[in-house]
């Protein structure tokens, strides 16, 4: 593995490091770019929970916001990030939405309700 993930930290294999402001929940590498997904805190909201970076620690993107397919609370974090079986990045959030994303962009090719 390239990377070591401790806590609030992802420790990249050059030594380099960055931390967030709450806990790494999910790791996944695309190619040589690093997708983190964090643990945002119950009492707030914060949607903007995934991060991409390259191997070598230059920041790429920040999800951005997404039109969501749930009316109910705003409060929709990502809660995962998987490659499909096409090799798209999908991000998965608590309100019933997938994002399929452009690893390198972070810009958002389609949506789908996955309830």
């Amino acid at each position: 593995m390239s990377y070591i993930i401790e806590s609030k930290t992802i420790i990249l294999s050059n030594g380099y490091s960055i931390e967030f402001e709450y806990e790494i929940k999910k790791a996944l590498t695309i190619k040589e770019i690093v997708i983190i997904v964090v643990d945002p805190p119950f009492d707030g909201v914060y949607n903007k929970n995934v991060f991409a970076i390259s191997l070598t620690g230059d920041f790429l993107w920040r999800i951005g916001d997404v039109k969501l397919y749930y009316w109910g609370d705003t409060n929709c974090p990502y809660i995962g990030a998987i490659l499909n079986d096409d090799d798209e990045l999908v991000l998965f959030n608590w309100c019933d939405t997938a994002v399929i994303v452009q690893p390198e962009t972070g810009e958002v090719i389609r949506t789908y309700q996955t309830k």
